[in-house]
């Protein structure tokens, strides 16, 4: 890991020799700083930006990058693990043809804005790693691989699945094309995303009028349910093979801002906010088109086209990758 911030200027304007490989945490200004450096002498690099890493390439083979986090060589190893075993299923085939849903968040239809000094959170734990291991996608000791690590290390060994990189690629200093690549890997870990959410929905039936919102693969409902409606969640989650955990909310309160939703609440002591589109709406608007069709199919008359776009989700505070990847293209 670099430790000085070497200079670009000083790195290649300096240097006849192949530029080593450097690595930095990420940083906008010095990641920028390198950018402007080799466009100004007119080079030839390309540029991969992901989720944890965004990469320049230079010509000669060289490559300075800016990672997110620093993970221990074990992350990498379970990542692996997990790919082998994938590849050794048959099951596997089947999922990467399919398209699989990434909505992983909730809330009651027709909620309105309401505070509760404390409610009920049931969270799955290792909610993908289990789903894998449930639905028999990986091996025994690839699971306990995955267990052993912690909750900040157990997410990018999973996620790695999702990869998806943009390319940006320079040709004398200026930009001559853009390209996605997306890994083979990303409807394994879409499908695991719907299984939880399948879960999670299943948890929302049994809570019925007591259940507020989901997000991921934790589920809060008022505290007024029934300890026997509390018993059937808990009996889905573990016939699905997953182990739960009660996390203490208190100060919860939910406010509408037209059609945006703001969640705020103290969790295990600390403050949480979420913010999320209602995605009850569009299924609503759905839903009556829907009708409307039938009624004008009934009639002979022409389907009623529907354009509506997919509910967008942020929660607040994530942490900021400190690089706008929109920049790239008009670094003067």
């Amino acid at each position: 890991m670099q430790t000085k911030q070497t200079s670009s200027h000083e790195a290649v304007r300096h240097s006849e020799k192949k530029l080593k490989n450097l690595t930095f945490y990420r940083n906008h200004d010095l990641f920028i700083s390198w950018v402007k450096t080799l466009k100004e002498m007119k080079a030839n690099f390309t540029i991969r930006h992901s989720k944890y890493t965004t990469s320049i390439t230079l010509q000669d083979g060289s490559k300075i990058t800016f990672i997110l986090n620093r993970y221990d060589n074990r992350v990498f190893i379970a990542n692996k693990m997990v790919i082998n075993d994938l590849k050794d299923n048959p099951k596997y085939y089947q999922i990467i043809k399919n398209q699989h849903s990434t909505k992983n968040f909730g809330m009651m239809n027709g909620i309105n804005p309401c505070k509760y000094n404390e409610v009920i959170n049931i969270d799955i734990s290792s909610a993908y790693a289990t789903t894998m291991y449930a639905t028999g996608l990986i091996k025994e000791n690839t699971f306990k691989m995955l267990q052993r690590l912690g909750k900040h290390e157990r997410l990018p060994a999973m996620g790695m699945l999702a990869k998806r990189s943009l390319l940006f690629n320079y040709k004398d200093g200026k930009i001559d094309d853009t390209d996605l690549e997306v890994g083979d890997n990303r409807q394994v870990f879409f499908y695991l995303i719907q299984q939880v959410e399948e879960a999670m929905n299943e948890c929302m039936s049994i809570a019925g009028e007591h259940y507020l919102f989901h997000w991921v693969d934790g589920i809060f409902i008022n505290n007024d349910i029934s300890a026997d409606k509390v018993h059937q969640i808990e009996k889905v989650l573990e016939a699905k093979g997953y182990k739960y955990k009660y996390e203490k909310v208190v100060n919860f309160e939910l406010k509408r801002e037209k059609d945006l939703i703001i969640i705020t609440m103290n969790k295990n002591g600390e403050h949480k906010e979420y913010k999320f589109n209602d995605s009850n709406k569009e299924e609503n608007f759905k839903k009556l088109v829907g009708c409307l069709q039938d009624l004008e199919l009934h009639e002979g008359a022409n389907t009623i086209r529907q354009n509506v776009s997919s509910p967008s989700m942020l929660e607040r505070p994530r942490s900021n990758d400190g690089v706008d990847y929109s920049t790239f293209l008009d670094i003067t």
